[in-house]
């Protein structure tokens, strides 16, 4: 049985395909892999149900997709003996395999090669109890083991990650709801290795899938937008309209900001946006960006004038009319080409310190200077806070 997921990203014209194999209560994640900018056909599996007959399954659903495009294959605890029945040669169009938790003991049987010898990119993600797995598949992705030269613009075509404390049956994912599922309000009992699992294998996929199948958002771009709308033009309104459905933004040290469209909403409007919220000389100063498969994580200097009531950084904090800098780190993450979350990190003791609010004397905090060290590392000395630090002067470092 087949179900077919439309891509939902306006601005994918040409979708790739992803062949799912997976239980039909975990549909949730085809329709997470959709709003990433995939056709997703989703096979219902369960292991030992039976080898799948590519050509029956892809052709029973061919009127519901663009079936002359590239393709990737999906599995979720697929036993060697079910894997796709692709007859004698390769299905055109197959440009990855991404497999989580296979029962298997031998790489080769999850490796295939196209007819020239080389392999199809693969991907496998196992629990850290899978080691005769682990073992085979990390002699397997050997280069020296391939039988071909791999040229320097190649990237390493077989990819194996373990994860501890998980589970190889059911596979990992399955113990989480997929994010696009997950509506404001609902508590998660996921077990924190789980969650940290699933989170990692389904950033690594993402960077498998859109390196062979696309496609490639302009993360960049559609981060710059997203703070002009909340630092220029203030509008939560434009704000809100780069972001998923049911977003959330977790400004870490204050725990401010808020979980779903109508909470963020508000807090965005009433709380962040507003003229009198953030003081009109702020500035956001660029130090590092780092753009991943679904992810910019910023590095920045906050500048302003503490002339406002900060709402969302010094939440009940009357302005005080002194100068302001903090090291900031954002971490933000995309679904297709819409914002699905935000972590700020920053030193709130710091922040305190440089408004006179914390006594920083006997305590290993600082004020200004800790800024001002992430932007000139070289310029300012290092563990100033550290009493014992003059003790190893002249000792040797052999």
């Amino acid at each position: 049985m087949a179900r077919v997921f439309s891509n939902t990203v306006k601005s994918v014209r040409r979708p790739a395909t992803l062949i799912v194999l997976i239980s039909e209560d975990q549909s949730g994640w085809c329709q997470q892999f959709s709003e990433e900018g995939y056709d997703v056909v989703q096979i219902a599996y369960h292991p030992g149900s039976g080898r799948i007959d590519f050509d029956d399954t892809f052709g029973s659903v061919q009127k519901d997709i663009d079936a002359d495009v590239d393709w990737a294959l999906i599995t979720y605890g697929v036993r060697v003996s079910d894997l796709p029945l692709f007859g004698s040669a390769i299905p055109q169009g197959l440009k990855a395999c991404v497999h989580f938790c296979p029962a298997a003991d031998r790489a080769e049987d999850l490796l295939l090669r196209f007819p020239g010898g080389e392999h199809v990119p693969t991907l496998v993600h196992l629990s850290h109890k899978q080691e005769t797995l682990h073992a085979s598949l990390v002699a397997a992705s050997d280069p020296e083991t391939f039988g071909y030269t791999l040229s320097t613009s190649s990237f390493q075509p077989i990819h194996v990650h373990t994860y501890p404390a998980v589970p190889p049956s059911p596979p990992f994912p399955y113990l989480m709801k997929a994010p696009a599922s997950v509506t404001a309000g609902e508590k998660s009992s996921a077990d924190p290795y789980v969650r940290s699992a699933t989170g990692l294998s389904y950033t690594r996929t993402l960077e498998l899938l859109k390196r062979y199948l696309g496609p490639h958002y302009d993360f960049e771009k559609l981060w710059e937008k997203h703070t002009y709308y909340e630092f220029a033009e203030r509008s939560s309104t434009k704000t809100m309209g780069t972001m998923v459905a049911a977003p959330y933004v977790n400004h870490v040290p204050t725990m401010t900001g808020g979980v779903g469209f109508e909470e963020l909403s508000r807090f965005y409007k009433y709380h962040f946006t507003r003229d009198n919220v953030t003081p009109p000389d702020t500035e956001l100063i660029p130090v590092s960006r780092t753009i991943g498969a679904d992810r910019v994580i910023d590095e920045m200097i906050f500048k302003c004038t503490h002339t406002t009531e900060i709402d969302y950084l010094l939440p009940g904090i009357k302005p005080t009319g002194k100068k302001l800098e903090i090291a900031l780190v954002g971490v933000v993450a995309f679904r297709g080409d819409k914002l699905t979350f935000e972590h700020l990190y920053w030193d709130q003791a710091s922040t305190l310190v440089q408004l006179g609010l914390l006594e920083p004397k006997g305590l290993p905090i600082g004020g200004i200077e800790v800024s001002r060290k992430v932007v000139d590392p070289f310029g300012l000395p290092s563990n100033t806070l550290m009493e014992k630090w003059a003790k190893s002067e002249g000792l040797s470092i052999d």
